[in-house]
């Protein structure tokens, strides 16, 4: 079995030193360490360190996580901005709009509706998760292109296999 693979940030703290937060985005697993010390998870958000302090992790990989330690907040992860969710949106507008024009469908079927929908929204939400973890922003909007295309040649094909079913 593969091993399962994990986003990790490593933050200097004036307060509590070197932080280590390391969040899987399948299954939002996540892993605390604090000064080489990985911190034990009381639940899916807590965890304690060995001298019996409490550490909470609030939000996740997209909206961005932080740390509370007592009345110290401590931002691990940015949260997802706004021109990556611009950019994300895209291929899920796209489809909305071109599977619900006749005339365009016309000129290129394209599946709408829910199929449409779904499929638009699962590469919306890829797109989202893959532009995050880039740097440079031609790579984001290059990444975004490309994804854009693969949504409208997916909804494409399946269009084509529905009028060929039909007709």
């Amino acid at each position: 079995m593969e091993e399962e693979k994990f986003t990790k940030t490593i933050i200097e703290n004036a307060a509590c030193g070197k932080i280590e937060y390391e969040e899987s985005f399948w299954t939002g697993k996540k892993k605390l360490s604090i000064n080489g010390e990985e911190l034990t998870k009381a639940n899916k958000k807590t965890f304690s360190s060995a001298d019996g302090r409490t550490f909470t992790i609030e939000g996740n990989y997209l909206v961005g996580a932080k740390l509370n330690s007592g009345e110290e907040k401590i931002q691990l992860t940015s949260p997802i901005k706004w021109y990556e969710i611009a950019l994300s949106i895209l291929p899920f507008i796209l489809i909305l709009i071109w599977g619900n024009n006749e005339t365009l469908c016309l000129i290129v079927p394209v599946v709408g509706g829910a199929i449409g929908g779904v499929i638009s929204a699962l590469t919306s939400f890829a797109n989202a998760i893959i532009i995050k973890g880039l740097k440079p922003i031609w790579l984001k909007i290059a990444v975004s292109i490309l994804t854009l295309g693969l949504t409208f040649l997916i909804c494409y094909a399946i269009g084509l296999a529905v009028i060929n079913i039909l007709y």
